[in-house]
């Protein structure tokens, strides 16, 4: 090849990167979307919505993951008087939820509804009590319809709500259960949720039950009691759950100034 052939291919090369080069920069200024990282959509360069080490320099955190709900327990307390219960677990160690809105499916009798909350990464039991028919029920379940998704940044010192004590005694007139609630953190919350699961030897649920308590105060314990109208046999272990809701703000009592929030929208 010519020393001139040579050099017109150089330039032609050179020409040709130039062109390129301007029509990648105008594309880029005119037709791409760059990142905005604050309205909620995911556009640009972001890697989520409104994050992404390069676009928004916030590392994106995984999708939130759908609770896990297990197969719904019935216990026929009397005629058309029965106790239901069902576990759900949030996979997720940020993101809790709100507002879980659920269905009950009573085998032959349509449905019932509900609302809970779940904290981040809790597992938690979804207990009823007194669940009345107009005829026998053979079986339930549990059906998650919405989740309302919060992240929820926890207050500095951990909420600690601990059952200290629980004691299950059969007798003549049926079962009971007393225990005490205590609230190691430094918030008064206006409600607190408890719920009693009692499992026999093979590790099957066989009664459930739950107290509701209204105002417990920091550093303070509560006592409760629960009943059911006929004995529960076999019953070898009790699990107690206790719970607040820190979604509520209205559940902060105000000691000074406003209610604590601690909940972001997702």
């Amino acid at each position: 090849m010519e020393k001139r052939q040579q050099k017109q291919l150089i330039i032609g090369l050179v020409f040709v990167l130039l062109i390129a080069g301007a029509v990648y920069g105008l594309v880029d200024r005119f037709f791409i979307i760059e990142a905005t990282c604050f309205d909620k959509v995911q556009n640009g360069k972001e890697e989520g919505l409104d994050c992404g080490t390069l676009a928004c320099g916030i590392v994106c955190e995984e999708p939130v993951k759908p609770l896990q709900v297990s197969a719904g327990k019935l216990f026929r307390i009397g005629p058309g008087d029965y106790d239901f219960v069902a576990e759900i677990v949030n996979p997720n160690a940020s993101y809790g939820a709100s507002e879980v809105t659920y269905s009950i499916a009573l085998a032959g009798l349509g449905t019932r509804q509900g609302t809970a909350y779940i904290l981040p990464g809790q597992t938690k039991y979804i207990v009823l009590t007194s669940l009345r028919t107009d005829s026998e029920v053979s079986s339930a379940g549990l059906k998650v319809n919405s989740v309302q998704w919060e992240k929820l940044a926890m207050p500095s010192g951990e909420i600690n709500l601990m059952n200290r004590r629980g004691d299950f005694l059969n007798s003549i007139s049926g079962g009971s259960f007393e225990g005490v609630v205590f609230n190691d953190s430094n918030y008064d919350f206006d409600s607190v949720d408890v719920s009693i699961v009692l499992f026999d030897s093979s590790h099957t649920i066989v009664g459930v039950n739950r107290p509701e308590l209204r105002t417990l105060l920091a550093k303070t314990e509560r006592s409760y009691k629960v009943t059911w109208p006929s004995q529960i046999t076999n019953v070898a272990r009790t699990s107690v759950q206790v719970s607040t809701n820190l979604f509520e703000n209205s559940n902060f009592i105000k000691s000074y100034g406003t209610q604590e929030r601690f909940q972001e929208f997702y």
